[in-house]
């Protein structure tokens, strides 16, 4: 039986909640909030017999939940994350992983040394379009992906804590990067087989019209390990002709395109045979894909597989040790944009780079 402390009450965590209605392998044992009425209003709507704390230093002080679920800012999960961890604690944290690599990556040494599982909510891996779109990249008749390319455009207006402060996103000094584009570095991972990053190009602007105090917009150019590339354009601060939150996604390879419309739509365009005659390559046989994925969608399947897997004893696929690798393109992406250069994810890339 699972006994969950809930660090973190905010309108994501709700949706985290909803997902655990039902379950018999979970109980919510606590709610941490330094709003206290904000703790004290999920626990009326999720699990009135639950304790409330005034923050997460005295709930892991006085909880003995065995699974903590963290749902606090960026810049507080480190010490949340590794307070539980080390007190044989399991995790699954929002994302991203913390607001600091080096953080990051104390937090993944953590998990490693306590032996204690650690999970990202990097819930868009579970919808069912990019589940849909993997899964047909994965019958190989399209031949090798090459380039992944994604726009997501969307005027994203976040409401604050309701005591008349800004969202904390709205003062993030890189917003879009840290808070949104790690889901889509995260499912470009996932379609590219979890290949790794090598190497990241990212200009950021904001524009005159944006209500965010520091760039909302970062156009990113990375190189993949296999010679892959990702082309991606995103932004939370333009207006009209916007996107879904999911984007639009393209991938090209050898011998066709699959293409994600960010909602309901895959399809695939199969190349023909090149004309003896003619300057360019004809539009290939296009063929709607029926949508695949069975299971739940969004937080709901995160929580599904996270469950399945703390209950056999078995890792998932968000897990830290693999998540790690996602929030590394977020930072290359931030030492890019702050010195207008290439950067690579790691010593070895650079090295190769410059043989």
């Amino acid at each position: 039986m699972w006994e969950v402390l809930v660090i973190g009450c905010n309108g994501i965590t709700k949706k985290w909640l909803d997902a655990l209605k039902g379950r018999e392998d979970v109980v919510l044992a606590a709610f941490a909030d330094p709003a206290v009425e904000r703790a004290e209003a999920l626990r009326a709507a999720y699990a009135p017999g639950a304790k409330v704390y005034d923050g997460a230093d005295a709930a892991l002080e006085d909880c003995k939940a065995n699974l903590v679920l963290d749902a606090t800012p960026p810049f507080v999960h480190h010490a949340v994350v590794t307070r539980a961890l080390r007190e044989g604690r399991c995790v699954l944290g929002e994302k991203p992983m913390a607001d600091d690599l080096d953080r990051a990556r104390e937090m993944v040494a953590c998990a490693q040394e306590s032996g204690r599982p650690y999970f990202v909510m990097q819930n868009r891996r579970y919808l069912r379009g990019i589940q849909t779109l993997r899964a047909e990249l994965a019958k190989t008749y399209l031949g090798k992906p090459y380039l992944v390319t994604c726009d997501m455009f969307l005027g994203a207006h976040f409401m604050g804590p309701g005591d008349g402060r800004p969202d904390f996103r709205n003062r993030m000094e890189h917003p879009v990067l840290v808070d949104m584009l790690i889901h889509t570095f995260d499912q470009a991972r996932f379609l590219l087989g979890e290949k790794r990053a090598v190497s990241a190009y990212c200009q950021e602007l904001n524009p005159p019209n944006s209500w965010y105090d520091h760039p909302a917009i970062a156009l990113c150019t990375f190189s993949f390990e296999d010679g892959s590339v990702l082309s991606l354009r995103g932004s939370w601060a333009t207006k009209c002709e916007n996107t879904t939150s999911h984007g639009f996604w393209r991938v090209y390879c050898t011998d066709g395109t699959a293409c994600w419309d960010g909602a309901e739509r895959v399809w695939v365009s199969r190349a023909q045979p090149v004309p003896s005659a003619g300057y360019f390559e004809e539009e290939g046989v296009r063929e709607e894909i029926p949508l695949s994925y069975a299971g739940r969608e969004d937080h709901a399947g995160c929580v599904d597989n996270m469950l399945s897997a703390l209950n056999r004893g078995q890792t998932m696929m968000t897990d830290c040790r693999n998540n790690i690798h996602s929030l590394e393109m977020v930072y290359a992406c931030i030492r890019s944009a702050e010195t207008g250069r290439k950067c690579f994810l790691s010593p070895d890339a650079e090295a190769a780079a410059e043989k």
